[in-house]
């Protein structure tokens, strides 16, 4: 009798958890359903697992869990499984520092010379908000973890290693290069200000206030409730790969969050809870130097872009074992989460992720014409691909720029899939006759497969045209000639 009851109990317990899961459900069309599944396949079944959560007016519309987020103990992936979520740590670590200036402890303009005395002179050109940015050209981290490391790095031997250097990589403010290194003297930061470890002040501050009862910063020996190990993929098997001498940093990407959890700080960013919306909507915009811009660039803590003039918050992560995705759209008060506990090849999380900001949109928020494409040319087919390409290009359904079919070719590239890059450079070529990007494609995949000739006449295409809004592409062509023009020269010689 009492094995009946708890069976029953159990089974009533997933209906509840059914009903409250699909209670504002969005309903999908038969196509929408398909795409998705054929997204999502490569997360299912006993491999390593992925989170998606897309919420809509404060109300979380679509909720799913895949795979697994241990593979030895065989556990499921939950609404509640914590994820280490990389780089998304990164619009936390901007939060902490918001509330710092927002109680008059700092200002975005105080220098690290004046939070740290001992800071080499050219600190005093670096502000917080260089540092938010990623403007400050700090050197990167990664040059003092030599291979005959054994104890993983801390935010504090980050500063430290730092504080050896005398110089940064170029004047603060003057130019964007993403640095994680910036996050983690952010963190030591908070913690100098603070008066407290960056952990407590992030479970003060942060997560007890919204509630975010299983977030947490990650500790070296301290447990991790519901939590997700890391995995990567070799020769078609499942490696635990769950940290490396870099993952114990904090402020750069140490949080382990559930897409439930994620969900109440998503919320709060529509409020007051934690900053005046002055200061919050500071972090939604790209910044040159110390002004306020509506370009594309990076916020605190987030990526801005746009697409069809609507704009988009947005941020990957990836470390050891974990793969992140955030795509917020604040005018459809729409946001997407996908967090995933294993290493992926191409663009596998960006592609999943519009997908879902398209579908749940009612495609008001344009879907890249790659995804579809994809999905065509592996169940039909190159050409049936191309044939998509052509039907949907004017579709204002759809995303279609100069560079959709070029991108996608260059993940087939990666892919050694030449046959299927081919194709599609030559349409790009076909499309787009005065696109630099198109013939540097094809010349990247020439080179690959050894037809120096036809790489060096596509190279020399690039520097023909020259084009002024693809400086870089123009100059690794020149780059390129050379090598190749020097290595046949040598040929000849002989």
């Amino acid at each position: 009798m009492k094995h009946i009851y708890f069976i029953v109990l159990l089974i009533l317990s997933a209906g509840c958890f059914a009903q409250e899961k699909s209670k504002h459900e969005k309903s999908l069309n038969e196509a929408d359903i398909e795409l998705l599944d054929y997204l999502f396949e490569p997360a299912t079944g006993q491999r390593p697992g992925a989170n998606v959560l897309v919420i809509h007016k404060g109300q979380i519309i679509h909720q799913k869990s895949y795979g697994l987020s241990n593979l030895e103990k065989e556990i499921p992936s939950t609404p509640k499984t914590n994820y280490r979520i990389a780089s998304v740590t990164k619009q936390f670590t901007a939060m902490a520092i918001m509330i710092l200036v927002h109680e008059g402890k700092i200002e975005y303009e105080t220098t690290l010379t004046e939070i740290f005395p001992e800071f080499p002179a050219y600190g005093k050109d670096i502000m917080i908000r260089h540092l938010v940015t990623h403007q400050s050209g700090i050197e990167d981290y990664y040059r003092f973890v030599n291979d005959n490391r054994t104890q993983q790095m801390l935010d504090r031997e980050v500063l430290d290693s730092i504080m050896t250097t005398s110089s940064t990589y170029f004047t603060p403010g003057t130019q964007y290069q993403y640095s994680n290194t910036a996050y983690a003297v952010l963190a030591q930061i908070v913690e100098k200000i603070s008066n407290q470890s960056f952990a407590d002040f992030m479970e003060e501050k942060i997560f007890h206030k919204l509630g975010m009862n299983n977030t947490c910063v990650f500790e070296l020996d301290q447990p991790i409730v519901n939590r997700a190990y890391g995995y990567k993929e070799e020769e078609g098997r499942f490696i635990f790969s769950d940290q490396s001498m870099t993952s114990a940093i904090q402020g750069d990407g140490g949080i382990y969050c559930s897409t439930l959890d994620y969900y109440k700080w998503d919320q709060a960013l529509y409020t007051e809870t934690l900053v005046p919306r002055t200061l919050l909507q500071d972090a939604f915009h790209a910044w040159d130097n110390h002004t306020r811009t509506d370009k594309a660039g990076a916020g605190y803590g987030w990526m801005i872009d746009y697409r069809n003039g609507v704009k988009m918050l947005h941020h990957s992560g990836g470390t050891s074992g974990f793969q992140t995705q955030v795509l917020r759209i604040p005018a459809l008060e729409l946001t997407v989460v996908l967090f995933t506990n294993r290493e992926w090849a191409g663009r596998f999380l960006w592609h999943n992720v519009n997908a879902l900001a398209s579908i749940y949109s009612d495609y008001e928020f344009a879907m890249p014409l790659e995804i579809p494409m994809k999905k065509e040319i592996e169940q039909k087919g190159t050409q049936a691909g191309i044939i998509l390409y052509d039907q949907l290009k004017e579709d204002n359904k759809y995303e279609v720029e100069k560079t959709t079919l070029p991108y996608l070719g260059m993940d087939y590239l990666r892919a050694q899939n030449y046959k299927v890059a081919a194709a599609l450079f030559d349409k790009t070529i076909k499309e787009h006759p005065d696109y630099a990007g198109g013939y540097h494609s094809w010349a990247v995949l020439a080179k690959r497969t050894g037809d120096m000739d036809k790489a060096m006449r596509y190279y020399k295409k690039v520097v023909d045209l020259n084009d002024e809004n693809e400086p870089d592409l123009t100059a690794q062509a020149k780059e390129q000639l050379e090598k190749l023009q020097e290595g046949k020269g040598k040929v000849k010689d002989k």
